[in-house]
């Protein structure tokens, strides 16, 4: 069992559950943004093989780490204070309950998002640029995406800084938000219930001294982190499609995309109720395997500390 600080050993754990996540499905999360962008459908492994063959699976990564590390860090890390912090003060009634973790799994995602958003924003301009073999019809027109060579991230932040200032990096804060304030909480409450009920399995099947200070299995700790992500991936991609047209169309004069209702109303005149499931399956393939990695990272290098 680890030893010392807890926080500063959770914010290890973190760090490194980020690096391991991110490095792994970097290219699922491009298809993901890539597919959602679109005025018309596109298939996920066309998607996939296009970028494989003009080298953007990993376009966006240096940002993503950059930012994803501390804003991993301080999510699982603020997670686990508030959820320790409630059960302490309401033991009667938020002691390791689902509303404690949904409560906490909202305070999370609220500091997080200081580090999340700016990512998110340079991140996907990124992601959307296009090669030289990209159709009109894959993507918003040149003009909506600013079509210049690969924009470096640098370029990229003092040309959002210009335009729109600091605020230009918290482009859809709230949306986002409003995306995952609801996906944290599903999970969360998903996941941990899941984990109880593998103690209790456990405890049923040859164990009943078992303690829960103890460690599931790495592979229980992937299915209950993969089970609960897959829910509450599918339920919140509704919003999601709509705070990543948002965030991309910085930068661009279109006035369909100048707040989010506008880009809601165009998705629904365009392809119904349809246009909002868009890219969900990507959504899904990219979450499952990036919270399964990073959640059983986490939990591992929490358990042994990195002494």
């Amino acid at each position: 069992m680890a030893t010392g600080n807890d926080t500063l050993n959770n914010l290890m754990a973190s760090s490194a559950a980020a690096l391991c996540s991110r490095l792994c499905t970097h290219p699922l999360d491009t298809v993901k943004t890539r597919v959602q962008v679109a005025n018309t459908p596109q298939h996920l492994f066309p998607t996939f093989l296009h970028l494989l063959r003009t080298g953007g699976l990993y376009r966006g990564l240096p940002i993503a780490l950059t930012l994803s590390v501390p804003g991993l860090s301080v999510y699982l890390t603020t997670y686990d204070i508030a959820k320790n912090a409630l059960s302490k003060q309401f033991p009667g009634h938020l002691q390791d309950s689902v509303a404690n973790h949904m409560l906490s799994a909202g305070v999370a995602e609220v500091c997080s998002g200081l580090f999340w958003t700016p990512m998110e924003v340079l991140k996907q301009k990124q992601q959307i640029e296009t090669g030289s073999r990209m159709t009109s019809s894959t993507l918003p027109a040149p003009a909506q995406l600013q079509q210049s060579v690969r924009t470096k991230t640098l370029d990229l932040a003092k040309m959002i800084y210009r335009q729109e200032g600091l605020a230009g990096f918290y482009r859809g804060y709230f949306i986002t938000l409003g995306v995952f304030v609801p996906y944290s909480m599903l999970y969360f409450a998903s996941y941990e219930q899941l984990k109880q009920m593998a103690w209790a399995r456990k405890q049923r099947t040859g164990a009943p001294d078992i303690q829960e200070h103890e460690m599931l299995s790495f592979l229980t700790i992937v299915g209950c982190a993969a089970v609960a992500c897959g829910f509450a991936a599918g339920v919140s991609n509704i919003v999601d499609v709509v705070k990543t047209r948002w965030q991309t169309s910085i930068l661009t004069k279109n006035t369909e995309l100048s707040s989010t209702r506008k880009i809601a109303e165009a998705m629904f005149q365009q392809g119904g109720l349809a246009s909002f499931t868009r890219g969900m399956g990507a959504r899904i393939l990219w979450m499952v395997p990036s919270v399964a990695i990073s959640m059983s990272t986490f939990e591992w290098f929490k358990f042994h500390g990195f002494a």
